[in-house]
């Protein structure tokens, strides 16, 4: 059954895609929630992240995140993702997570240097110059024997006031394929961006609710944090974030990170 539903769910944004918009994006703003057919967007991005091992002090890892993404036609954005960690304390710290601005949702890391490749297909169901609503699919390949295959099915939503601010909500459900137990996280991110002339800025939070495989307790996460960039030429964006995965006690060992990013958008 969960098969099934999966390859339902992937199937949904392609035939939804015809619905996107191909309106003008202007300021960051009013970027689209969907790469309009034949736009391409692409993101380098590094980052830090701390962690604390069981009964030692707070340490620091860095890492990468490389993305792109391109609008087809009848298909919807379909892009992909890759994030390099530097050495056992980029791992520990998932730092690479950070490098990823703007888009909070974790995927499954695994261990090794380089994080699992993530892939995404993205289509419109509603998109008004206000309003946008879409359907997602995100699917997290393994590079190591740690990690496991991982489905995220999402629905975003962006509000517009035109020139003047966005907000990014919705909700992802990402279901690694374990295999001791139905293990889930429940994202609900919530991002506030408001347009200054070129620059932007705005305050990033949401809600989490991890359920572990083998027996372990849940536990609910908020997320908070700050990102802000800068636009030159209406294509290139220059972005910082700082955040932090849980101002309310948790088990996990992530802590406090933040990144640097050079984005472009084409046309």
């Amino acid at each position: 059954m969960r098969k099934a539903l999966a390859s339902i769910w992937l199937c949904v944004p392609a035939a939804l895609a015809v619905a996107s918009d191909a309106r003008a994006e202007g300021p960051f703003v009013n970027v689209p929630l969907t790469l309009p057919p034949l736009h391409f967007g692409g993101e380098a991005g590094i980052g830090f992240g701390t962690y604390q091992p069981p009964g030692a002090s707070t340490k620091v890892g860095w890492g990468s995140n490389f993305d792109a993404a391109i609008g087809l036609p009848f298909i919807g954005e379909l892009g992909a993702r890759v994030g390099y960690r530097f050495g056992a304390d980029g791992v520990a710290s998932y730092a690479n997570h950070y490098a990823r601005l703007f888009d909070p949702i974790m995927n499954e890391p695994g261990l090794n240097d380089f994080d699992n490749v993530e892939m995404h297909l993205r289509g419109s169901i509603v998109s008004v110059e206000v309003f946008e609503l879409g359907l997602e699919t995100r699917i997290v390949i393994p590079t190591d024997s740690t990690s496991v295959v991982a489905l995220t099915p999402g629905v975003p939503m962006r509000i517009h006031i035109p020139d003047f601010m966005r907000i990014d909500t919705g909700l992802w459900l990402s279901v690694p394929a374990e295999s001791n137990g139905f293990y889930y996280v429940l994202d609900v991110p919530a991002q506030a961006y408001f347009q200054f002339g070129d620059a932007f800025v705005g305050p990033q939070t949401g809600i989490r609710f991890t359920n572990p495989a083998g027996g372990a307790g849940s536990y609910t996460e908020i997320p908070l944090g700050v990102g802000g960039g800068y636009t030159f030429g209406g294509v290139l964006d220059v972005k910082a974030q700082l955040r932090t995965e849980h101002v309310n006690s948790s088990p996990s060992p992530w802590g406090f990170g933040g990144g640097l990013a050079l984005g472009i958008r084409v046309p």
